[in-house]
């Protein structure tokens, strides 16, 4: 049987997970966050879909679902838990639903407060930046899950299961490397486009193709097997060329990630050009 599910949050991560499970037949009563527009525009949503779903303007009402997904920033979930935690502790006897959060950098062990009041508490980590003006199927994001019960466990795998994407259990600290493996392949991957389209201005799509190949190619193979470039070959003439081109645009950042690339490049497979 699906749990009825209730949100705590009502930003990108909650709106994509209470649409993508509402589609697989998931419950979805309420949906609480600080902000009356977010919560408002997402229930409204859900309702659009068939669904009764209660905008709430306080977390207890959260209390009546079977599962509470508390999907918020990072630096505002031990707060949430402890709001949370108050208001179900006069109910502590009367049954209370699991809740599992949504982080990947967060352990488990966040929601202790709750876990002694008698919830089963896990986590449901989207292995995907999630934007709530963009579609994506859950077969496309793979979860990273995490419970302190086997109940909870079969819970959360038939979620999973239902939403169709790989799926893994892991403790908080391996979830916590793969957090950290995903920024540098993700937003520090993002930072270095940033740097690399004033170079080029409006021809920056001519990028496309050979950015796509390179990272295809380094998880076909390995980043060090693939890896080429200037630095990697010793080439320094052209090293130098390019420092000169983006000393006179005066693209000082750009200059300074380039040194600082290049020198480890240099290190790795060249040391005796250093």
């Amino acid at each position: 049987m699906k749990p009825e599910t209730a949100f705590a949050g009502a930003g990108n991560v909650a709106f994509r997970f209470a649409l993508a499970m509402q589609e697989k037949g998931y419950g979805i009563s309420a949906v609480y966050s600080r902000t009356a527009k977010s919560r408002d525009r997402l229930a409204k949503a859900l309702r659009a879909n068939g669904s009764q779903t209660v905008s709430a303007d306080s977390i207890g009402k959260l209390r009546t679902a079977s599962l509470v997904v508390m999907a918020v920033t990072d630096d505002a979930i031990e707060q949430v838990v402890e709001e949370m935690a108050e208001a179900f502790a006069p109910f502590r006897d009367s049954g209370l639903p699991a809740v599992v959060h949504t982080s990947g950098a967060t352990p488990l062990s966040v929601l202790r407060p709750l876990s002694e009041l008698g919830c089963r508490c896990g986590v449901m980590y989207p292995l995907m930046t999630l934007n709530r003006n963009k579609n994506i199927d859950f077969k496309d994001v793979p979860l990273l899950l995490e419970a302190d019960s086997p109940e909870l466990e079969q819970v959360l795998d038939r979620i999973a299961d239902d939403l169709g994407g790989e799926h893994y259990f892991y403790s908080s600290q391996d979830r916590l490397k793969m957090h950290v493996a995903a920024v540098f392949t993700t937003n520090f991957v993002n930072y270095l486009l940033g740097l690399a389209f004033p170079i080029v201005q409006h021809d920056h799509p001519l990028l496309i193709p050979s950015t796509i190949e390179a990272v295809r190619n380094a998880f076909l193979h390995t980043p060090d097997s693939t890896l080429t470039g200037p630095a990697r070959r010793g080439d320094m003439e052209t090293v130098r060329k390019h420092l000169e081109l983006l000393r006179s645009m005066g693209l000082k950042e750009q200059e300074e990630i380039y040194r600082l690339f290049t020198d480890k490049i240099l290190k790795k497979y060249h040391p005796e050009l250093k």
